[in-house]
């Protein structure tokens, strides 16, 4: 067992006297959130420690790829308390009841938080952490636990398209695709993921909602996955942003628009002042890794006279 596994172990240990600890995603849990959940839930098992999975709720496209692993992703979904000890995976900032133990998680952050056990490391998909702790610990890795850390990889990272993953994590998630016999082009076509562009405006603005604190200011962010976004189409968005900017009464919304085809992205700031900024991207960036810490340097300095598009760039 490695001092990182020792240390992990030792404090959930400590952290079960204290009341039920309880693994959870971020808002609206993607697949990368409930895989997490899922492999860190047999990490403990095999400490024999008890825990429970609690999602706020998860996204449709989690439902479609879990059911393919034989798991029901509703009966993962519940409340936490305020005495619950939680575990925070795929995210650092806690936004339930209950008391942080620790978090493990592959956003980079400048501003890490003081929980007992934090562990903030670039990854394509946090599962693929997950899953590295369970082989730390000398735990029994089965070939389905390793093939739902490379279905979250190959989902969290645009098809192992994006810029938050390395050349050496791309290869060896496709490697080991080929290996267990995984449905290569299934797992393409779900890690693309482009929308169909004639859905509601107010679903393709409110996809992959998650909502960040930034000192005392508050964040939203959402993306869209297509090759095929017209002017009219991002009006329509960003009409709907403006909206929901306004009824959230927060500070920022950051709507990005990732094209796997053409292999870039761009960013909209939508500020509460009616103003748009856009910033574009030659590659496919990264929300957790090339876009959000950006943000959150830019608002924990509180420049408020500095220009969003040289801030966010610097």
């Amino acid at each position: 067992m490695s001092q990182k596994t020792e240390t992990l172990r030792s404090v959930l240990a400590d952290a079960v006297r204290a009341g039920r600890i309880v693994i959870t995603g971020h808002d609206n849990a993607d697949v990368d959130s409930v895989i997490s959940c899922v492999l860190m839930q047999r990490l403990l098992a095999y400490w024999d420690i008890p825990s429970q999975i609690a999602l706020e709720r998860a996204d449709r496209q989690s439902r479609r790829v879990l059911s393919r692993f034989g798991m029901d992703v509703d009966t993962m979904t519940g409340r936490t308390q305020e005495g619950d000890r939680l575990i925070l995976v795929d995210h650092h900032q806690c936004t339930r009841p209950g008391t942080v133990v620790a978090c493990v998680d592959h956003h980079p952050t400048d501003y890490p938080p003081p929980y007992p056990y934090v562990q903030l490391e670039g990854s394509g998909a946090c599962a693929v952490m997950a899953l590295r702790l369970l082989q730390e610990a000398g735990a029994s890795v089965t070939q389905q636990d390793e093939a739902l850390a490379i279905t979250a990889l190959y989902l969290d990272t645009i098809a192992l398209r994006s810029a938050k993953i390395t050349a050496e994590e791309a290869a060896w998630g496709e490697r080991d695709a080929r290996r267990l016999g995984l449905d290569e082009d299934w797992l393409r076509r779900e890690g693309m993921g482009l929308r169909d562009m004639s859905l509601p405006a107010r679903e393709l603005a409110m996809l992959g909602r998650k909502v960040y604190l930034f000192g005392n200011r508050r964040v939203l962010s959402t993306y869209v996955q297509t090759d095929a976004m017209t002017d009219d189409r991002l009006d329509a968005i960003v009409a709907v942003l403006r909206e929901e900017l306004a009824r959230e009464a927060a500070d920022l919304w950051v709507y990005l628009v990732h094209d796997p085809v053409r292999m870039r992205s761009t960013q909209y700031n939508l500020t509460p002042d009616g103003c748009v900024q856009t910033i574009p991207y030659d590659f496919l960036a990264s929300r957790g890794k090339d876009v959000m810490p950006r943000v959150e340097r830019w608002m924990m300095q509180k420049k408020e006279d500095a220009p969003w598009q040289n801030s966010l760039r610097s």
